[in-house]
């Protein structure tokens, strides 16, 4: 359960102000949104270079939708690992922690990927790559969350959300522009930079409120599990949001094999663009959306019907329409933004990390699961019918999810889990 941190005795003595000035909140959301930028950046300029790099190292073309499913789903497996690590030890040691140690191990494990000489050794780099930026999302959106006054909580995690994005459509133009080994150079050199723009950055006011507090039990996979509350409150924000990474595991990044051959040839890089500069746009609006409708999951409903129709529509149109359609599917699973900030808005201090770590890398891991049944599916009736029947499958859970959260608007952050 939850109990307010001022109920305690013991954190009166410990009580600061957590109401920052604007000159204060957007330096720590600009950076926080770099990092964002710099994870979406990786995981869209891997499906950009998904193909050439694998027939580069050998991989024939035949071939490339099982490799390409397992080399995703192992840096999803490290985003697993990473959602662990890193939250907890965003709960123990600080939000400032996490920024530095993810963002550290990301770039030096891309930086090693544009100089990969095997697919085993790709498949490793990729898995370290996924630990490191298992961190980037959570810990943006936590400090986001903490230090963004609640009544424009959304205004703040969708500007972070929005700059992240932007990682995108800079990734889909790098990725078609670059030879794959430079464009993985340039997103470990952009992951020191911001390294190094981070050293000036301090804890959030209301973790350093609960620093000392040594009876406080601080990012325990124990204590967040312990709860049947706390577990259905993760898992509904994790099945939530599982349609974003069906759009972009399976919709963008094998658009090829959907519905590639014929006359028209599909680009990723392309299809890539065109879907991020519909994410972009609507993981600000959906903050927006949210803050006018006064409600987390009326924006977050809206949002998921029109990705559902959206996705029908893109599966079935023309297939010179695919890359169009893909705009607004992009546009219509934004309200990843508004999910995130539930996210964070629903755990205690003393476990918001964790859990607010957690939940988007266990959406990065259903990416496993995803691929696994639309290559199922596919090898028996095709891959149009499996990528349908796999969405079906991902909405259905995330339109059950949504309408079983608690509405957490402007909910006040400061409180604990015991």
């Amino acid at each position: 359960m939850a109990l307010k941190t001022r109920e305690k005795p013991e954190t009166q003595s410990q009580s600061v102000s957590i109401d920052l000035p604007l000159a204060q909140i957007i330096p720590i959301l600009l950076i926080a949104g770099l990092g964002f930028m710099v994870d979406v950046y990786d995981i869209v300029l891997f499906a950009v270079v998904r193909q050439p790099s694998l027939i580069s190292l050998g991989v024939s073309a035949q071939n490339s939708l099982n490799a390409g499913v397992f080399l995703l789903n192992m840096q999803m497996a490290g985003m697993i690992v990473g959602g662990i690590l890193w939250g907890i030890l965003g709960d123990k040691k600080g939000r400032k922690s996490v920024l530095f140690g993810s963002i550290l191990l990301y770039s030096l494990s891309n930086i090693a990927n544009a100089f990969v000489p095997s697919i085993p050794i790709y498949w490793a780099l990729r898995f370290l790559a996924g630990v490191g930026l298992a961190g980037e999302v959570g810990a943006a959106m936590t400090i986001a969350a903490e230090i963004t006054p609640r009544q424009y909580r959304a205004y703040g995690t969708a500007a972070v959300a929005g700059l992240g994005v932007f990682g995108a459509i800079l990734a889909s133009y790098v990725g078609g522009l670059l030879a794959w080994r430079i464009a993985y150079g340039t997103a470990g050199l952009a992951g020191l930079v911001l390294l190094l723009a981070r050293m000036s950055m301090k804890e959030t006011p209301l973790f350093s409120k609960i620093v000392n507090n040594d009876r406080l039990e601080r990012g325990s996979l124990r204590l967040l599990l312990s709860d049947k509350g706390r577990v259905w409150r993760l898992v509904r924000c994790v099945l939530a949001a599982v349609p974003l990474w069906f759009a972009i595991g399976v919709v963008v990044s094998f658009a090829p094999e959907i519905r590639g051959g014929g006359n028209v040839a599909l680009s990723v890089a392309a299809i890539a663009l065109s879907y991020s500069f519909g994410e972009t746009t609507g993981e600000v609006i959906s903050g927006i959306l949210s803050q006018l409708l006064r409600s987390r999951k009326k924006a977050m409903l809206l949002f998921a019907t029109g990705a559902l129709i959206s996705a029908f529509l893109v599966l079935t149109c023309p297939v010179e329409y695919y890359r169009l359609l893909c705009l607004p599917l992009g546009f219509f699973v934004g309200y990843w933004s508004v999910l995130v900030t539930s996210a964070a808005e629903q755990f205690g201090t003393n476990l918001r990390s964790t859990a607010t770590t957690l939940v988007p890398n266990l959406v990065r891991a259903s990416t496993i699961p995803i691929t696994i049944l639309f290559s199922s599916i596919s090898a028996i009736w095709g891959p149009v019918a499996g990528a349908m029947l796999t969405g079906g499958v991902c909405f259905a859970g995330a339109f059950i999810s949504i309408l079983m959260m608690d509405e957490t608007f402007a909910k006040d952050l400061d409180f604990i889990e015991v």
